[in-house]
């Protein structure tokens, strides 16, 4: 029989990587259209710079957290610092998608 922290640390592994695949495309790819809140007044590549990255964040904590768990174990207080750290990495993706610190008056190139 397969252990739960096994199970649950290869689901947390897949999600993970199941997140960095679209969010590598945004990040380096230049698709910041793959962003499901993506607003098209806003700068492509201030979205892509921003958005993708936050969102590859989010998919590496997501893949640290499997790889501690398959090794560590189960830990409710990892496991409540992922959900945490999602929750804030997704809201900030959500609105670096729909421009938000984004100044449309400028050059959106980096100064």
């Amino acid at each position: 029989m397969v252990a739960f922290d096994t199970i649950m640390g290869i689901f947390w592994l897949v999600c993970g990587i199941i997140v960095l695949i679209p969010a590598y495309m945004i990040a380096f790819g230049g698709r910041p259209d793959l962003h499901v809140h993506y607003d098209d007044s806003v700068d492509p590549a201030y979205v892509s710079r921003r958005a993708g990255t936050t969102a590859l964040l989010m998919g590496i904590s997501m893949i640290v957290y499997a790889l501690y768990q398959l090794v560590v174990g189960y830990q409710p207080l990892a496991l409540g610092a992922l959900l945490v750290s999602l929750l804030v990495l997704s809201t900030l993706t959500k609105r670096f998608a729909k421009g938000w610190g984004w100044n449309g008056d400028r050059d959106s190139t980096l100064e």
